[in-house]
């Protein structure tokens, strides 16, 4: 059984609409400005799932990652193509989908305490769901980094 993994990227700036097209389409197409943004991004370990952890109905997955990624991709690809701004209203919906659930299956997952540190001190940047960070390039802004077991993906 194959094993996903989610990482918050808190990025500073806006994207294009075309480049993140591209990215919530999986569409290999370059996006140069995405993978400058990518690069210098802040990252948060949020979580693990399986293909059990799926489920039918958006936002219903039966563990937090999932839930986390199902409604960022929502957020990014309802109404126009984008990266989401993490406001207090989306940082308090993210919150609310991370808490346990009564049906949720058993999965690796972050502090619930550390996901809205991260959150809030992101107020204001962009929010993107990643299965691999890309290597440290430049020192975080925002304090949060990948823990160094994690470093290489």
């Amino acid at each position: 059984m194959f094993e996903y993994r989610l990482w918050l990227a808190a990025v500073p700036e806006p994207l294009p609409e075309a480049e993140a097209r591209v990215y919530w389409n999986l569409k290999d197409r370059p996006t140069p400005t995405l993978d400058g943004a990518l690069k210098q991004a802040d990252y948060a370990y949020v979580g693990s799932w399986q293909d059990r952890h799926l489920a039918e109905r958006p936002q219903s997955g039966r563990c937090p990652a999932v839930r986390i990624f199902d409604w960022l991709f929502y957020r990014g690809t309802i109404d126009c193509y984008q990266a989401p701004i993490l406001d207090a209203r989306l940082r308090d919906e993210l919150m609310g989908l991370y808490q346990p659930r009564p049906d949720d299956l058993p999965a690796e997952s972050t502090g619930v305490d550390e996901i809205a540190a991260f959150l809030t001190a992101h107020l204001g940047w962009c929010l993107l769901p990643e299965e691999v960070p890309p290597p440290i390039t430049t020192q975080p802004q925002g304090g949060h980094s990948r823990p160094a077991n994690e470093q290489d993906g």
